[in-house]
């Protein structure tokens, strides 16, 4: 499989000024106390920044709904959380999602593979149709970003409502958007 990278520096580790870089600083700006993923292949730049940011506690979970609980404990908890995960992952995290919802514990869930075109492998074709469906079912307001800069500014907003409204929200980001 052949992927197209984001600018990095000499260290294997996202440059300063890449999308990578710019969302990490929107989720430090905005509060982001708490980020949990679990490894995937569109959100590697991402979640590298995240490991090497000082600023974020950042944690690898073994499953997405694993992920999810902890984002909801650190919500009960007063902080802001973020999970990343595949969008396939969305649907292993209905259930958490919901008593999420129910209970007021939101978190930001940024999630790759979504509906829009571009994606260029026919086995996410699952991931693509899951993470919406699944947020649309349980009313959690979703975004599929079209470019770097909405991406940025997205997740800001995002946050911004996650705090505000004490609610789940979801971005399914387009491998487009990060390479």
């Amino acid at each position: 499989m052949v992927t197209t990278r984001t600018l990095q520096d000499l260290d294997g580790f996202p440059a300063a000024g890449t999308t990578a870089t710019r969302v990490v600083e929107r989720m430090a700006a905005a509060g982001v106390t708490l980020a949990i993923y679990l490894p995937d292949s569109v959100l590697t730049d991402v979640t590298r920044t995240l490991e090497q940011d000082p600023r974020i506690p950042t944690i690898v979970c073994t499953r997405e709904d694993e992920g999810a609980a902890i984002a909801a404990g650190a919500a009960l908890g007063g902080g802001l959380p973020v999970v990343l995960m595949e969008g396939s992952g969305v649907g292993y995290c209905g259930l958490i999602l919901a008593r999420a919802q129910v209970q007021r514990s939101g978190f930001l869930v940024i999630a790759s593979h979504s509906p829009a075109l571009g994606e260029r492998h026919d086995y996410h074709a699952a991931s693509r149709v899951v993470g919406a469906a699944v947020f649309g079912g349980l009313g959690i307001p979703y975004v599929v970003p079209r470019s770097a800069d909405e991406l940025v500014d997205t997740v800001g907003e995002a946050l911004v409502t996650v705090r505000g409204q004490r609610a789940v929200v979801g971005i399914l980001v387009p491998p487009s958007v990060l390479t």
